[in-house]
């Protein structure tokens, strides 16, 4: 399955399944926006339910959606691994760096025929950790607890211009 397939079923099921914290209840409707930025670098580490994952791709892509929800997407040959969270909860926003509350963690079998249900949902406690992407060597770091265990994702930027894409969703 190529990738843009892949990604395209996964926003309609992260988007269905409505990953803003439970005071926000806010719904992804047709006609909303998403917004993706694709960043180059090297995945330096994966973890998915406490069990390190080999293959991890040497590109992350951060999703935001016109609701608020805001999420990194870590992926290998058959899976990506969304760390999910509201975008206005940041714990921490300094000079140089800000650290996201993460609420939700999906996961998405991309070696399958791609149907919306495919997703699952993990509710989660946990953050992300990130700098300016642009920058050579900055670091994105995501960790989150579920009851199925520990997810992390880390990844170090190569200093290329990100990818920036806006859609609206269908109707």
């Amino acid at each position: 399955m190529t990738l843009s397939l892949a990604l395209a079923f996964f926003l309609a099921a992260t988007l269905g399944a409505d990953a803003a914290p439970a005071k926000s209840k806010t719904t992804p409707r047709a006609g909303q926006l998403a917004q993706t930025v694709t960043v180059s670098g090297e995945c330096t580490r994966l973890v998915q339910a406490g069990q390190p994952v080999a293959g991890c791709k040497n590109i992350l892509v951060n999703t935001n959606y016109s609701t608020g929800v805001s999420g990194y997407w870590f992926m290998t040959g058959n899976s990506i691994v969304s760390f999910a969270g509201d975008g206005a909860r940041r714990l921490e926003q300094a000079s140089g760096h800000v650290i996201q509350s993460i609420e939700r963690v999906f996961l998405t079998d991309t070696a399958k025929p791609a149907q919306e249900e495919d997703a699952t949902e993990e509710t989660a406690i946990g953050f992300c950790r990130f700098s300016d992407m642009t920058e050579r060597g900055s670091t994105i770091e995501c960790v989150a607890h579920t009851r199925a265990g520990l997810y992390e994702g880390a990844f170090v930027t190569d200093g290329n211009p990100p990818k920036l894409d806006t859609f609206q969703l269908g109707r």
